[in-house]
């Protein structure tokens, strides 16, 4: 750990550097621990950080969760179409849908993760695009049960059936990559906030039907 005698004016917090990469205390500490990154120790045995230095790692950091998490998403996209072309995509009201009606579910679940891709480590305006084409999906998803005779109760639960495995092979890539492990946690949170948006758009072409 390096120390100074003065605290310059950039350094930061461990709570505003735990904000800033996205980590925890524990993790900072860690890292601290390790020389990956340097602190100072107030008179009172605060530690500082300095921003310029968390700014690089962040920068770092992010380009290389961005390479991890293209992986991810080519993993989940295998995942998805495994799971489309699987007994149980083909059970019930499934297996009655015609061809044209399977085509485009296939092209939008191909869509939908090619969008959780950029929410995930997108700018905020691409974030905001990508739940809102998120929640469009979801109401094409409604619209299409709904001319297979489908009603959103069973349109949910058959996207429920994709939507769980998904998140965990999401979780399992995520945690055996190198790097990715501190910011599983949010990565986590945010797919599922993401995946919930469509059933969001689904139930939104219930009340329109209503």
């Amino acid at each position: 750990m390096a120390a100074t005698t003065a605290a310059p004016s950039d350094w930061m917090s461990i709570g505003h550097a735990c904000r800033l990469l996205g980590v925890n205390a524990a993790t900072l500490r860690q890292w601290t621990a390790s020389g990956k990154l340097h602190a100072y120790r107030t008179p009172g045995g605060h530690r500082r950080f300095s921003a310029a230095e968390l700014a690089a790692l962040s920068q770092h950091d992010a380009a290389s969760l961005a390479a991890v998490e293209e992986g991810v998403v080519a993993q989940l996209r295998d995942r998805y179409r495994n799971l489309a072309h699987s007994e149980i995509a083909h059970e019930g009201w499934l297996g009655d849908i015609g061809p044209e009606a399977r085509s485009r579910y296939h092209a939008l679940g191909d869509e939908l993760l090619a969008l959780l891709a950029e929410f995930l480590r997108g700018p905020s305006s691409k974030r905001n695009r990508a739940i809102e084409r998120a929640r469009a999906i979801g109401a094409e998803y409604g619209v299409l049960a709904r001319g297979a005779g489908v009603d959103t109760a069973q349109a949910v639960e058959a996207y429920l059936v994709f939507r769980r495995p998904l998140l965990d092979v999401l979780s399992r890539a995520l945690a055996s990559q190198p790097g990715a492990g501190a910011h599983l946690g949010r990565i986590m949170r945010d797919a599922e906030r993401f995946m919930d948006e469509v059933l969001v758009g689904m139930a939104s072409t219930e009340r329109a039907a209503s």
